[in-house]
């Protein structure tokens, strides 16, 4: 049982396969940020940490007397906790663009790689499934000809929710072929798969689900 009680530094309860975990501890690697980081699942939790977080879900962040859920709030509040280097435009345009640019990941790909992922599909809606987060991909491909992350010159916490993604491909079955077409998007993911704070991010199982 992994408890909550009795800490006095920075820790993050992160599973050490889901992407919405991973998202958080690259986050930390890319500011240097200490922290323990403490991998776990939901029903390893105390109940002390669980009454804290209603929707039973990983990650979980504890900082000192603040307890803080869901993936895209620990992202920010870590950009505003430590702003160096930062992860978030300054203007309030660009910000509010980047959060729409989250959403959108969120419904256009994670809607659909989560059950692949999780293994929740029949046999011929993981089919179809494949094809319609494949097709999402495959779409992308014209932004990263553009800049060299994504819609931005700099890398953000869009990046970071993109990468696990992206990362897990082969592990749930998607293979995208390096063409003339998709170059531009393998370019992208031999770009941030090689950066040290990615690198560092990454738990043993992950580091399994493929090579870089």
């Amino acid at each position: 049982m992994v408890s909550v009680s009795k800490r006095t530094s920075m820790a993050l309860f992160s599973d050490p396969k889901d992407h919405y975990s991973h998202r958080v501890r690259i986050v930390m690697e890319e500011k240097g940020i200490a922290s323990d980081i403490i991998y776990t699942e939901v029903n390893e939790l105390d109940d002390d940490l669980l009454a804290l977080v209603p929707y039973r879900t990983l990650p979980v962040l504890v900082d000192r007397d603040v307890c803080l859920y869901d993936s895209v709030t620990l992202m920010e509040y870590l950009d505003e906790r430590f702003p160096h280097p930062p992860l978030l435009p300054v203007y309030p345009v660009a910000r509010a663009q980047i959060r729409l640019f989250i959403q959108r990941i969120e419904r256009d790909w994670c809607l659909l790689f989560d059950p692949l992922f999780n293994k929740d599909l029949s046999a011929g809606e993981e089919k179809k499934t494949k094809q319609k987060l494949k097709s999402h991909l495959l779409s992308t491909v014209p932004i990263f000809k553009e800049k060299d992350f994504f819609m931005s010159d700099e890398f953000t916490i869009v990046d970071c929710c993109i990468a696990p993604i992206l990362w897990r491909l082969p592990f749930v079955g998607i293979n995208l072929e390096e063409k003339m077409k998709t170059r531009p998007l393998h370019q992208y993911m031999k770009r941030v798969f090689t950066r040290p704070a990615f690198i560092k991010s990454l738990s043993e199982l992950e580091r399994d689900m493929r090579s870089i």
